[in-house]
């Protein structure tokens, strides 16, 4: 018994280490490619991390000199969590449009409605990537 939920457990930390690092590869490329939304003057994703960081050392660097700034920060990391959240759940709701969640999305979409956030519409499984990667 002890041999088989070894097994099993091999086997689950394989398949997840796989499927960590094809979600990391797949970020990384989606991420090279220029970004869709016009005001992004065809930069990619990357190239907008990197000016951002550029700008959080600027704040940074205005903190540290100014005291009256003292406890502002610009910290762009502590809105991934929240981000990456809000894209798994709109491509749930992609998917699963008879869902409360999708129900949710749409009531949204009527009641203040956002042109930058895609659109709730019903996609199949190999359109959820990109439905993912459209709201990330």
């Amino acid at each position: 018994m002890g041999k088989i939920l070894l097994g099993l457990l091999k086997v689950l930390l394989i398949v997840t280490f796989v499927v960590a690092i094809t979600f990391a590869v797949w970020i990384y490329f989606r991420g090279s490619q220029p970004i869709d939304i016009p005001e992004a003057r065809g930069i990619t994703f990357w190239q907008f991390i990197k000016e951002r960081w550029e700008a959080y050392r600027t704040v940074d660097a205005k903190i540290s000199v100014l005291p009256q700034y003292l406890g502002c920060h610009n910290d762009i990391i502590r809105l991934l969590p929240s981000t990456l959240r809000g894209a798994f759940n709109f491509a749930y709701a992609s998917f699963n449009t008879d869902s409360k969640l999708a129900e949710a999305f749409r009531y949204w979409e009527v009641t203040a409605p956002d042109p930058i956030l895609p659109t709730l519409k019903q996609k199949n499984i190999v359109e959820i990537p990109d439905v993912f990667w459209s709201y990330f």
